[in-house]
């Protein structure tokens, strides 16, 4: 299994905050603990709690669980930013945990020649041709593509790690499971593609 991501992009969500602290309370997913602390992916940073700033409250959770959190932003850049936590709520009803779990690992698409696979970890989507990698995104899901078209389902637009903030892509998941997922190309012209899960 290719190794988790958790550096990740700007997605123009947040403004540019250059000094002191911020007040942040919103929708995020946890990714994984360390030794150092935790990480949460939350609209389109990947937020860094450290061991003595709240991260036991994240500790126990499985893999893109659902919380929403409230704290204070900190060391502000581009992709990143350290969160010290106040409080952690487990979201039990959102409507994307779920599929963002059984979203992780590598696939290929079915009847594709060229050993092109994509590596979902996380929040991380990233493209591989003959095992060399090409290119990163940062996911983002909710129900509009980022330029406001609503659709219903889950949409998951893509944004180029290292690019400026304009979505790059975006897909709309039609159909998930152990095996199979099919994927709308709701911006290009692909259509329904769709994938087979690839051993690890």
């Amino acid at each position: 299994m290719r190794g988790l991501f958790v550096m990740a992009g700007l997605l123009g969500l947040f403004p540019l905050l250059a000094f002191g602290q911020e007040t942040y309370e919103g929708r995020g997913y946890f990714i994984a603990c360390g030794d150092e602390g935790c990480f949460l992916n939350a609209a389109g940073f990947d937020l860094f709690v450290a061991t003595d700033q709240g991260a036991e409250m994240l500790a126990d959770l499985p893999m893109l669980a659902a919380v929403d959190v409230q704290g204070l932003l900190s060391d502000i850049g581009d992709s990143s930013a350290a969160l010290s936590l106040t409080s952690v709520t487990r979201v039990t009803d959102d409507l994307y945990e779920g599929n963002l779990q059984f979203m992780q690992g590598d696939w290929r698409p079915v009847g594709e020649e060229n050993p092109f696979t994509i590596g979902i970890y996380g929040m991380d989507w990233t493209e591989f041709l003959m095992d060399e990698e090409q290119d990163r995104f940062m996911m983002s899901v909710g129900d509009a593509c980022a330029d406001g078209t609503i659709h219903q389902g889950m949409v998951i637009n893509l944004y180029r790690y290292g690019d400026d903030p304009a979505a790059d892509a975006c897909w709309m998941l039609d159909y998930i499971d152990d095996g199979v997922m099919t994927l709308r190309d709701l911006s290009g012209d692909f259509g329904a593609v769709e994938f087979a899960r690839q051993p690890n």
